[in-house]
C-alpha cells in the first residue's frame, strides 16, 4: 500500500484489538458500508477476486478528491478487516437523495435541478490528472463479449472524433451518490471516477436515471416510469440552462457511454442497453 494512507486497528495494553463494524449504512453492488466508531464508515468489498484491486483503485481516486475542493467525505486511509482491504471515510449524516425525493413532480424536479447544479460545480473543479475516460470506455469495448467486431469497430471510430477534456467526472453520478446532509448535499462512491470530457460523465448520468432498470428497494418515484422520465429531462434541461452545452455533443457521446456499460452488467439490464445501443448506432 505504498504510497497511499494506511490505518492501523485500534490496539490496548493487551495487544492489538481490531474495532468492529457498526450499523450497516448502504448496500451497493460491488461493497457494504458499515458504521466505524463514531464519526467514521468503512467500506467493505464483497467477496470477489478483485476487491482487493477494486479497493486501491478506489482509495487513489480518494486521494485524488481530497486535494480538491469538492463536497466530498474525508478519505482517512486504508485498513484490513478480516482479510480483506477496506476504505475509512468521514461519516456524513443524512439520507440520500435517492430516498428523500418524494413520488410527486415538484420533489421530483426539484432534486434533479439540484443533481445538475451538483454536477456542474463538480465539472468546473480544476484538475491535473491526465485524462483516462476515453482509454477506459476503449477497453471496455474491445473486451466486450457481447458486441460483433463491426459494432466494436463504429464505436471505436465515432469515439475518436469525440472532443477531449481534461475533466474530473465522477461517472457513477446518481441520486444513490448523494447525501442529503445538515451541511450541504455530499458527493460518494468515488471508486469509478475518471478524466476526460464532461459530456461523458452527462451521458453516463443520463444513461443509468433513463434506464428502466429498477434496483432492489427502489422508492416509490423511481417505479414509476413518468416521474423517471421527469427526473432525467429536468436533469438534462437544468444542466444545459446553466452550462450551455450542445446537445448534439451530449447525442453523440451516448454510443460508447452505451458500449462501455454493456460489460458492467447482465441479464435483462444488459439486452437494454444492448438494445438502445444497436438504435443509437443507426440512428448514427
Amino acid at each position: 500500500m505504498m504510497g497511499l494512507k494506511e490505518r492501523s486497528r485500534k490496539s490496548s495494553g493487551k495487544g492489538v484489538v481490531a474495532m468492529r463494524i457498526g450499523q450497516l449504512l448502504g448496500v451497493g453492488n460491488t461493497a457494504n458500508v458499515f458504521e466505524w466508531g463514531t464519526s467514521e464508515v468503512i467500506k467493505i468489498f464483497h467477496l470477489e477476486e478483485n476487491a482487493r484491486e477494486e479497493a486501491m483503485k478506489e482509495a487513489r481516486n480518494a486521494e485524488i478528491v481530497d486535494r480538491l475542493s469538492i463536497k466530498a467525505p474525508r478519505f482517512s486511509g486504508l485498513t484490513e478487516y478480516e482479510g480483506k482491504t477496506c476504505l475509512i471515510y468521514e461519516k456524513i449524516e443524512g439520507q440520500t437523495m435517492l430516498s428523500s425525493i418524494e413520488p410527486t413532480e415538484s420533489s421530483v424536479s426539484d432534486c434533479a435541478k439540484l443533481m445538475a447544479q451538483l454536477h456542474i460545480e463538480l465539472h468546473e473543479v480544476q484538475t491535473d490528472v491526465q485524462s483516462n475516460l476515453r482509454t477506459q470506455l476503449s477497453a471496455n469495448v474491445i473486451h466486450s463479449e457481447v458486441m460483433t467486431e463491426p459494432e466494436k469497430v463504429i464505436v471505436l471510430d465515432m469515439l475518436e472524433t469525440l472532443p477531449e477534456e481534461q475533466t474530473l467526472c465522477h461517472y457513477d453520478f446518481h441520486p444513490g451518490n448523494i447525501i442529503l446532509s445538515p451541511n450541504g448535499p455530499i458527493i460518494i462512491d468515488w471508486m469509478n471516477a475518471l478524466v476526460g470530457h464532461r459530456l461523458a460523465d452527462v451521458a453516463r448520468t443520463y444513461m443509468m436515471i433513463d434506464s428502466r432498470a429498477v434496483p432492489p428497494h427502489a422508492p416509490a418515484w423511481l417505479t414509476n416510469r413518468a416521474l423517471r422520465v421527469l427526473f432525467a429531462e429536468a436533469y438534462l434541461g437544468e444542466y444545459e440552462r446553466i452550462s450551455g452545452m450542445d446537445r448534439g455533443t451530449l447525442e453523440e457521446w451516448f454510443v460508447p457511454t452505451f458500449a462501455a456499460r454493456i460489460r458492467e452488467l447482465r441479464g435483462e439490464e444488459q439486452a437494454e442497453i444492448v438494445t438502445r445501443l444497436r438504435s443509437a448506432i443507426q440512428k448514427g
